[in-house]
């Protein structure tokens, strides 16, 4: 049986798939899947000017523009990942709640910790020959240490693939933190994915 196929707000970006583009959740920020806490918002098919009259709404009180696309996903239940629109969730349209200053600057450090272990997995993981390996591993322990007092090539494989990198990756992916450097939200899923592979043939051998 296919997907049911809804209306959800996106930014509007012309260079990566739709399906690659964040979408506005309940609690008015930008996600990459929604959550039980924080639903992406959706409109059905058929309140199509609905969902376009909202876009147009979160377009002027955010200063961007926002557009809603047609999305499918067979593991959507309403209520839980989607949540229908109502006028009860307007204040989703035109901004998000900050984060006290503690949780802004937890989930800072985690996101940062995220897409500098990324680069590290990402550059261990292209190197051509063991000369190239050792390279990356002194440069990663090197720049590690300068930003986060210490670290490895095997202890950012084993963060990423471990609990702190689930949840880093997952405040992420339902917009609580943006990331900031130069990855892509999708160059870090792809990375993660590389250490927990690594991190099972280690403890498989």
């Amino acid at each position: 049986m296919p997907a049911a196929t809804y209306l959800l707000l996106s930014l509007t970006d012309p260079r990566p798939p739709a399906s690659d583009l964040p979408c506005l959740n309940s609690a008015g920020r930008w996600a990459f899947h929604g959550s039980a806490q924080s639903p992406l918002l959706a409109w059905r098919p058929e309140d199509g000017a609905a969902a376009q009259a909202a876009a147009e709404r979160a377009s002027r009180a955010r200063g961007c523009a926002v557009q809603a696309l047609p999305r499918a996903d067979a593991s959507w239940l309403e209520g839980r990942e989607i949540l229908i629109f109502s006028d009860l969730l307007e204040p989703a349209l035109l901004g998000c709640a900050p984060h006290s200053a503690a949780k802004a600057r937890r989930l800072r450090n985690e996101a940062d910790k995220l897409e500098a272990f990324s680069m590290v997995v990402r550059a261990a993981s292209e190197a051509a020959d063991h000369e190239a390996f050792t390279e990356v591993s002194r440069a990663a322990t090197t720049a590690l240490r300068a930003k986060f007092g210490g670290g490895s090539i095997t202890s950012a494989f084993a963060w990423l693939a471990g609990r702190f990198g689930q949840e880093a990756l997952e405040s992420v992916l339902t917009g609580e933190v943006d990331l900031e450097g130069p990855l892509s939200v999708q160059q870090v899923v792809a990375a993660v994915t590389l250490a927990r592979r690594a991190e099972l043939h280690g403890a498989g051998a």
